[in-house]
């Protein structure tokens, strides 16, 4: 039996001894801190025997499809495990098709981080839409559970919510809120959602399958980090869009004839139009004789499709016309037509009225016939489809039988009283983006155990305070050279640490920093090492000092619409007691009973001199003399003195594969060669039995 063995959907796989497997084992390089790393293979060869050609699905047979597979094997990501001398070392890897040539197949092994970022890839609106792959299909919608209603009990009863709540209301000016009079009702309705980091993160790992772990758990700010609503528009998710969006589709099952007596003896004119085929009707909202009730909160197209329309009336001092119209009718007020289409003679004709003194009649046949608006119902609301007749009498119309009248959902965006799909709180970022994005901020290096499924979000500070643990490679290492370099990465002397900008905010880089290294023999140009995917936040005079101002309402125009584009908002959640200052805070909805909160609500901030955090890069004035400590100053103090005073090793070591198969990257190394401690920043191309490369960094 040979030493190493691999599984490729749990079948054992025919191996050459010409192209060993070699196995590269890294989590971060601190080199370029902007990506994670990996554990890879390199890219070795399998004999196309039967057994190898049966478990790739005879990806050497151009022609050959199994019909049984949605995916055929060269387009699918097969699991993968390698064993050496009966030692698991990559347990649960994924494996790759490369290419086939003649007799031969080419594949890469890809293991560890690798394994759980590749399963992050979409966006993160991607995870609520039951058709993507990252929803897995629809069985895995991790954000449906915090679905709510965007109305006026949960904008003020959500004020307490913690991260564990997933979503919140806090009070933030979109620009709407009274600067001076604090007294003054908070509108629900010019409110919008944040959703807690913490949570969100915990949902993307809980779709990977994995569990996380590690210092950030305990990090005090982490869970009181909220991506904070700021998109030009407030979306539904993915499955309510696709929802389909016909409510109701009445037809007319017989041509509707309709008079209109002599001036005589005149009735109103008025009717409605009476739809007697019934071809959908989602939750029962249409009821013959009463017309389409709205059961929540929506907004609707309305479309009436009229095929064929004859019409004749007396032409007298005003030419006679009958008006289809649509009407919206609430209880309690006067009908509102909302759009109308007047039927008349303007391409008809005229004749002689065949009664004496019937005068001059006129009559028109107009062919497919359309009209239609869009109107948001509140809950009660009635629509009906309705004719009216104008100006001389007699006069008549016909209806042909086929017209139809269908209410349809518009779906995009969340209208007040509608369920909210919280991934859409999020900004339009990927998966992927969104993580990093938040480890960056932290400083955080990732490390998975494929064994227990958990990925551990460690910190350089972790790895140096793991020294009293390290590991003694004293003996492992062989003397085949060593190398010894004193620059890591493309760092230049200057590397900024970002955040988006905002042209209303000022100054335009509020939050930023500098990360310098004092190494002359650096580039002088300088290097963008982190940039946020979040912008910084400016505050506004409230009760307990300040609120979150974020302008995406122009007080000037006549709607409360987000009309001003802002960069995605992050903020520090902060509980505000309104029973010390002896205040409370009232909500309204422009309708409902108003709700009064007198003990505590959300007022979360990104930066301010009196709060308790700061989510600047840089250190920023507090109450007292001592700076309030920014991101860098917090978690880039240890990863700063590496900087600058660089030193890389390399050397080589025989490592077994038990060193591999227990190998924990977080944990540093000690070498007695050079009395040192280092982190292991790369194992490069491990094969059993023969020397390894492995690129060390000096901690301390």
């Amino acid at each position: 039996m040979k030493q190493i063995q691999l599984f490729l959907n749990d079948k054992p796989v025919d191996l050459s001894d010409d192209s060993p497997i070699a196995l590269t084992f890294q989590i971060n390089n601190l080199g370029d801190v902007q990506n994670q790393q990996g554990n890879t293979s390199n890219q070795f060869k399998i004999p196309l025997t039967q057994n190898n050609r049966a478990i790739l699905g005879y990806a050497d047979d151009i022609s050959y499809q199994n019909p049984a597979l949605p995916v055929q094997v060269p387009y699918t990501q097969l699991s993968a495990k390698v064993i050496q001398n009966g030692i698991e070392i990559l347990p649960n890897a994924i494996a790759e098709i490369n290419e086939i040539d003649d007799d031969t197949a080419s594949i890469t092994i890809l293991s560890g981080n690798v394994d759980f970022f590749d399963a992050l890839g979409g966006q993160i609106a991607d995870m609520g839409d039951s058709t993507s792959q990252w929803s897995n299909y629809g069985s895995n919608l991790v954000w449906k559970q915090f679905d709510h209603t965007w109305d006026l009990a949960n904008v003020a009863n959500s004020q307490q919510h913690t991260e564990k709540d997933g979503w919140i209301y806090p009070v933030v000016d979109y620009g709407l809120i009274d600067l001076y009079d604090f007294t003054q009702p908070i509108d629900a309705r010019n409110q919008r959602p944040g959703f807690f980091i913490k949570k969100a993160i915990d949902l993307l790992v809980q779709s990977t399958g994995y569990t996380a772990t590690g210092s950030l758990l305990a990090d005090p700010l982490y869970p009181l980090l909220i991506a904070q609503f700021s998109n030009g528009s407030f979306e539904h998710g993915i499955d309510t869009q696709n929802v389909t969006n016909q409510i109701a589709a009445l037809e007319l099952g017989q041509d509707l004839n309709v008079s209109h007596p002599t001036a005589e003896n005149p009735p109103n004119g008025k009717g409605n139009i009476g739809w007697s085929i019934i071809n959908s009707n989602w939750d029962s909202q249409f009821a013959i004789g009463h017309g389409f009730t709205a059961s929540a909160r929506e907004t609707v197209l309305i479309t009436v499709t009229i095929p064929h329309m004859y019409f004749e009336g007396q032409v007298a001092g005003s030419a006679s016309s009958v008006d289809i119209i649509i009407w919206l009718i609430t209880p309690g007020e006067p009908d509102i037509a909302l759009t109308q289409f007047s039927f008349d003679f303007s391409n008809g004709y005229t004749r002689e009225g065949t009664t004496k003194g019937s005068g001059l009649r006129g009559y028109t046949n107009i062919d497919h016939s359309i009209i239609s608006c869009t109107t948001e119902l509140a809950i009660g609301q009635n629509i009906f489809i309705g004719y009216e007749f104008q100006g001389a009498t007699p006069a008549s119309f016909t209806l042909s039988s086929g017209a139809t009248w269908t209410v349809a959902a518009q779906n995009e965006t969340v209208q007040f009283g509608q369920m909210v799909q919280c991934e859409r709180i999020l900004p339009d970022i990927s998966q992927k983006d969104f993580l990093k994005d938040t480890l960056q901020r932290f400083g955080i290096i990732c490390q998975t155990d494929v064994y227990s499924k958990t990925i551990t979000f460690a910190s350089i500070k972790d790895i140096v305070n793991n020294i009293p643990i390290a590991n003694d490679w004293t003996a492992k290492c062989i003397n085949q050279g060593k190398q010894v370099n004193y620059q890591l990465g493309s760092y230049a002397q200057v590397n900024s640490m970002e955040y988006q900008t905002d042209p209303n905010i000022l100054p335009l880089k509020l939050g930023w920093d500098q990360l310098i290294i004092n190494d002359q023999t650096l580039s002088a140009v300088p290097n963008d090492l982190i940039v946020s995917k979040f912008g910084p936040s400016l505050n506004r005079p409230y009760y307990g000092g300040t609120i979150t101002q974020i302008k995406t309402i122009d007080p000037t125009s006549d709607t409360n619409n987000f009309t001003i584009g802002v960069q995605p908002r992050l903020l520090v959640d902060q509980k505000l007691d309104l029973i010390a200052l002896k205040k409370s805070v009232t909500f309204i909805d422009g309708g409902g009973s108003p709700i009064v909160i007198n003990d505590v609500i959300s007022t979360p901030y990104f930066y301010k001199p009196d709060g308790t955090y700061n989510l600047c890069w840089c250190d920023m004035p507090g109450t007292g003399t001592v700076p309030l400590p920014g991101l860098k100053t917090k978690y880039y103090s240890d990863f700063q003195k590496i900087l600058q005073n660089t030193k890389i090793l390399i050397r080589y070591f025989l490592l077994t594969p038990r060193d591999i198969a227990s190998l924990n990257l977080l944990i540093p190394i000690y070498l007695q060669q050079h009395n040192a401690y280092f982190y292991i920043n790369k194992i490069d191309s491990w094969i059993k039995g023969q020397p390894t490369k492995v690129e060390l960094v000096r901690l301390g």
